[in-house]
């Protein structure tokens, strides 16, 4: 009787057994196919949120000429980093607004004929730049002018730059370009010298700081860096629509800030 009586006992707890783990599994099925439901209404909201999103939108009107400032930016071309910055100097060399005479704000203080040849030089380097014999013809015209004309910061920041713009034609002779640019950069500082007052001639300075900075040691960049900023700054203080020194003091300020 005993040993039945324990069959029994085995027996029945063999079934509550059962019945226990067929509840649990019936409970684990259910929250299964809740979560299920759940999910595939998450799936349907994102896949109507993704249908919306890829619907086009209006966009939003652009400015017209009409619609621009008032003051007129001369064309830049666009820079990837802060050599480039350097290297694509605007052929512009201010701004002009509306109405008003197109005289160069560094040439003001200069007499009419003077302020007539360097118009004219202008006109000529924007054409002349683009290749290394024209180069060689305003870099040849120039020291002429110089010559005639010593110590004239109107004359000598135009030899800085068409100096510079020779220099990017010697793309196979390193060294003639380094020569080239050392010589300018001197030629610039002794505009500064010149004339504290006339902004291209700080501006020109700055750039050929930047420029020859590639031949130089970090100790001698630092100084450079420095000096660059103070000069166009002090551009940008004679002539606030300098549009050229309001670029490379922003690139400048952007290169500085992404390696700190």
């Amino acid at each position: 009787m005993g040993f039945i009586s324990t069959t029994r006992t085995v027996m029945y707890s063999v079934v509550a057994a059962g019945v226990v783990g067929l509840s649990v599994n019936a409970c684990m099925l259910y929250l299964l196919r809740e979560n299920i439901k759940r999910l595939e209404e998450e799936i349907a909201g994102l896949r109507a949120l993704l249908e919306s999103s890829t619907t086009p939108r209006a966009l939003p009107p652009v400015a017209t000429r009409n619609s621009a400032p008032r003051v007129k930016f001369p064309e830049s071309e666009s820079e990837d980093d802060f050599q480039l910055a350097l290297e694509s100097i605007p052929s512009q060399t201010a701004l002009v607004r509306e109405g008003d005479q197109k005289t160069l704000c560094c040439d003001c203080d200069c007499s009419s004929e003077l302020r007539e040849l360097c118009v004219t030089l202008d006109k000529q380097h924007d054409v002349l730049k683009l290749t290394e014999e024209g180069c060689r013809e305003g870099l040849q015209r120039l020291e002429t002018l110089n010559a005639e004309k010593p110590d004239t910061p109107q004359l000598v920041w135009r030899l800085v730059r068409v100096m510079y713009e020779q220099s990017k034609h010697f793309s196979k002779s390193k060294a003639d370009a380094e020569q080239l640019l050392m010589e300018a950069l001197q030629l610039a500082y002794k505009g500064v010298e010149l004339s504290d007052k006339n902004s291209k001639c700080h501006l020109w300075y700055a750039i050929l700081l930047g420029d020859t900075c590639k031949y130089d040691d970090t100790k001698t960049k630092l100084t450079k860096g420095r000096e660059f900023e103070k000069h166009v700054k002090k551009s940008l203080q004679l002539d606030p629509c300098n549009s050229t020194a309001l670029h490379l003091l922003g690139r400048y300020c952007y290169e500085v800030i992404s390696r700190s």
